[in-house]
């Protein structure tokens, strides 16, 4: 199928951004000039997201990430470093463990390997558009994903985001088993105090992924300012974690 829309900057080795769900490659725009110093960097926006258009009926975390390697194929890169905030590090999750031969190094951002009902339920909240609404964003949503079918259309976005976790059929429904049979080095970052990433689940995939890392963001929820004050240092992190060798 088509490559995803995305954006790209800089050269050097390949460094996918996959944003979190009902964003799209905005999301990156406060890291993209430090990345782009160091690595080929390429900003998709998901299936049903921005002006990617749905691959399917309904949205799935195994879709999103047959559209990056679409993309990947595209350009020509046969490997590459990803970073991807929740939904999308349930992307990178997904391609690491089905297509590890396509990763490099993993970066999970704001991410649990796993949903369960109660962490669903700050998922479901999240996609109700009174939410947006109420943080004053329902605006820019409604311009990032005007391609999606029009002003209104951010609100259905939202809604596939919740229906592609949702825990009865989601494919984001990994193992401690599959933890462990993880080969690329991998970075775990979250809030440490964000509901939708228990952190109970943080130190499960620390002490079982091989090659981990992990770092928590002091004082921090699901929202955990990498896009306005921490913009610099989280790039800093990211770039210090994918040139360790």
């Amino acid at each position: 199928m088509p490559a995803l829309h995305h954006i790209e900057a800089g050269s050097g080795e390949a460094l996918v951004l996959l944003h979190s769900g009902g964003m799209c490659h905005e999301e990156w725009k406060p890291q993209l000039p430090a990345f782009a110093k160091h690595h080929r960097t390429i900003a998709p926006d998901l299936p049903g997201h921005g002006a990617s258009p749905m691959r399917a009926a309904h949205l799935s975390i195994g879709d999103c990430g047959r559209g990056v390697l679409d993309t990947l194929d595209a350009l020509g890169i046969e490997r590459a470093h990803l970073v991807g905030s929740s939904m999308g590090g349930a992307t990178a999750l997904w391609l690491a463990v089905h297509h590890p031969a396509r990763v490099a190094k993993l970066v999970l951002y704001r991410v649990s390997y796993h949903k369960n009902e109660h962490t669903h339920g700050g998922t479901r909240e999240m996609a109700d558009a009174a939410y947006w609404r109420g943080v004053g964003l329902a605006g820019w949503l409604s311009r990032i994903h005007q391609p999606q079918g029009g002003p209104d259309a951010w609100e259905q976005v939202i809604t596939r985001v919740s229906e592609a976790l949702d825990p009865a059929t989601s494919d984001h429904a990994h193992t401690i088993e599959t933890l462990r049979e993880l080969r690329c080095p991998t970075l775990v970052v979250c809030g440490d105090r964000d509901p939708l990433v228990p952190m109970d689940d943080v130190l499960a995939m620390y002490d079982h992924i091989p090659d981990c890392g992990l770092w928590l963001l002091p004082h921090a929820t699901h929202v955990t300012a990498t896009n306005t004050w921490r913009a610099e240092a989280f790039a800093t992190e990211i770039l210090r974690f994918l040139q360790r060798r």
